[in-house]
Parts: structure tokens; sequence; C-alpha cells
């Protein structure tokens, strides 16, 4: 299911399915492919991110695709879960060149400084490892680290 979910959230990104057609495409579609279409958001920017997003949400984690940093310039994560904890989801085309690479440890710096905790996971993690992927982000959620306030603590 994740590759379905990976492939229409692309084809809603790149505006090959829009309004009235995605609505008759999820009108007509079997029964067994609406659980499919209930799960596709087209906010993500990478297959990889649909898929880690599912793999999440089959494991009791919501994560919340493309959601807006507090730096400026139209700045967004790939995915955050509660709201301290962002995941990123690295390309080789787009995070194996070394500036690429000190740029987003700056940029994983300065969200640390502000309270967020960082999980920045390659494709090649994604794909070949998926269960250790989820693993670890459910640790982060057990220890309640993936939200600011945890249960139970006062305001400061």
């Amino acid at each position: 299911m994740p590759f379905a979910v990976a492939v229409l959230d692309s084809a809603l990104k790149r505006g090959h399915l829009r309004g009235r057609e995605w609505a008759l495409f999820a009108a007509q579609a079997p029964r067994a492919a609406r659980e499919v279409i209930s799960r596709v958001d087209g906010r993500s920017e990478s297959g990889t991110e649909s898929v880690l997003r599912v793999l999440l949400q089959d494991a009791g984690i919501p994560a919340t695709p493309q959601p807006p940093l507090p730096l400026g310039y139209g700045e967004r994560a790939d995915l955050l879960v509660g709201d301290r904890l962002l995941i990123e989801c690295d390309s080789e085309e787009h995070h194996a060149k070394p500036e690429s690479r000190k740029a987003d440890l700056r940029r994983d710096a300065w969200l640390t400084s502000l309270g967020f905790v960082v999980l920045r996971f390659d494709y090649s993690q994604v794909f070949t490892d998926p269960l250790g992927v989820v693993e670890t982000v459910a640790s982060v959620v057990e220890r309640g680290d993936h939200l600011s306030l945890r249960p139970g603590e006062l305001a400061r």
C-alpha cells in the first residue's frame, strides 16, 4: 500500500489529478482501492516521504507532510510528528553534494536550537530497513520527545 499511496501523492502534487478528476477517480475506484485513496495526501514532495508517512501511520504514528518551519523563506520539513519531531527524507539527488550536506547540518542545528528534534533518513534506509526507521521514530514518540509539552508537565 505505501507504494500505491506514493504514486497517487505524486500524481496529485504534480497536477496530473485535480479537483473533479480526483473526485471522479476516487468515486469510481473499486472498494479495495478506497483505503489507499483515503490515505493519499498531495503535499508530499517525494515518494520516500509518502512511503514513510504511510509506514508511520500503520504503526499508529500520525505524521503531517510538509509543515512550515519558523525559519522564514517558506521553509518546510518533510514530516512532522507531534509538534516538535521533524523527519527529513534525503535523496541522493538533493542531499549528497557537500554543500547540500553542510546546509542540512546548519538547518538541523538551528532547528534543534529552537527545541525541535530532527531525524534524518535517506532513501536507502527507508526502503531497505523500513522497520528500523519506524522503530527509531517510535522510540522518540514513546519517550514523549515528539511533544513540546508532555502529559502531566506544567507549562512554563
